[in-house]
């Protein structure tokens, strides 16, 4: 199930955005700004928020904020809304405002990573729409030990590969030949050479447990993965993007 964090100070809201994405496969977790605290409290939240990976969205419905308390930070002088995009354009997530129509300018005045907005008088008709379209645009965070090749990702620390976000089953053989051509890619290896790397010299199977191999490796991943993983006539196996 998806998750998506919404933070809102009008219970009014709340509900509303609830309804509208009850009948959809999103798990709604709701963080309340307060009305005294406002931009302040978000920005206390957001910094506690240790782990926001396993959210996909983050919906900021901030348009029955008064514009006075988004600009200024009267403590510091420092524009409240500004700290907050620091923290929020760390995340590698989705975001989306919500907004009444005298806030427009404060997206066009900052650079937010991954966002999109709605004003607050369309949010029967948009949120879905808006919601779904973020989410399928966002790209599958990857892990920095990793080896990317479009939405093919193959994690090195945890022995795995997805792509388009789902997990693909390899054996461990079949993992440590696919990491070995990505890790070297557009170079041709003979099945030989290929045998002895991964298989080392003590194994005694022949350079058909190669063929066999790449096989499996080429249905497990599909188009247009499949068609990367190269054969050379006479020579060997290459992986080219």
């Amino acid at each position: 199930m998806t998750k998506i964090l919404l933070f809102s100070k009008d219970k009014e809201d709340i509900e509303k955005i609830k309804k509208l994405l009850e009948n959809e496969n999103y798990e709604l977790l709701v963080k309340k700004i307060s009305y005294k605290a406002q931009y302040n409290n978000l920005y206390n939240i957001l910094l506690k928020l240790k782990n926001p990976i396993d959210t996909k969205l983050i919906i900021l419905d901030i348009n029955k904020i008064e514009n006075s308390d988004i600009i200024i930070n009267t403590s510091n002088n420092e524009p409240s809304f500004s700290k907050i995009l620091r923290i929020i354009n760390k995340y590698e997530i989705a975001k989306l405002f919500i907004l009444s129509y005298n806030q427009q300018d404060l997206l066009f005045s900052n650079n937010i990573k991954s966002a999109d907005f709605l004003f607050y008088p369309h949010l029967n008709k948009e949120l879905l729409i808006r919601v779904k379209y973020l989410l399928s645009n966002m790209k599958n965070p990857a892990a920095k030990n990793s080896i990317v090749i479009n939405k093919l990702i193959l994690d090195l620390d945890k022995y795995e590969l997805t792509i388009n976000g789902k997990i693909v089953e390899l054996t461990f053989k079949e993992y440590e030949l696919l990491k070995f051509l990505l890790q070297n890619k557009n170079k041709v290896f003979s099945r030989d050479k290929l045998l002895s790397i991964i298989w080392d010299y003590d194994f005694y199977g022949g350079s058909r447990t190669v063929d066999v191999h790449i096989r499996r490796l080429r249905y497990k991943i599909n188009n247009p993965y499949s068609t990367m993983l190269r054969t050379v006539r006479n020579v060997g196996y290459m992986f080219s993007p």
